[in-house]
């Protein structure tokens, strides 16, 4: 598996919610056909699956009422669009959960929370500059 790519999967109570708030309000396309009761998105180098929670806690054996949120981060090219991508989000009813701000070792990042309350990190990192393909490489990675 490619190292600069994520996989997220995320339980979903509402999917048609989600969707909305990720479509309507983030301008972000379906990346692959969505199948009943699941939608998946590619954001950089992330693939975000949100997968209805009741499958979900069927196929794990968890409970989907103690099913865990997620905590997700996305990597972005420039602070130009940190802000761009923060202020979609809260104009389509996200909760914000820390402000945009420089954060310590130079990095650059804000926090808000979906419908679902899963949290997002936006970030954008002198550190892990994108590729010119848009691939991220993480440090150390191989």
């Amino acid at each position: 598996m490619d190292p600069r790519i994520n996989m997220v999967m995320v339980s979903a109570k509402d999917i048609s919610a989600l969707q909305t708030f990720y479509e309507s309000g983030l301008g972000w396309t379906p990346w692959t056909p969505s199948t009943p009761g699941s939608v998946a998105y590619k954001v950089g180098t992330a693939v975000l699956i949100f997968v209805n929670a009741d499958y979900l806690a069927k196929e794990s054996g968890v409970p989907a009422t103690d099913t865990a949120k997620a905590h997700m981060a996305v990597f972005v090219p420039t602070k130009v669009e940190v802000d761009t991508c923060f202020d979609r989000a809260v104009k389509a009813g996200a909760r914000v959960t820390s402000a945009v701000r420089d954060r310590d070792q130079g990095l650059y990042s804000g926090y808000f929370a979906d419908p679902e309350n899963n949290i997002w990190e936006v970030v954008w990192s002198p550190h892990m500059p994108l590729a010119a393909d848009g691939s991220l490489t993480l440090p150390g990675a191989v």
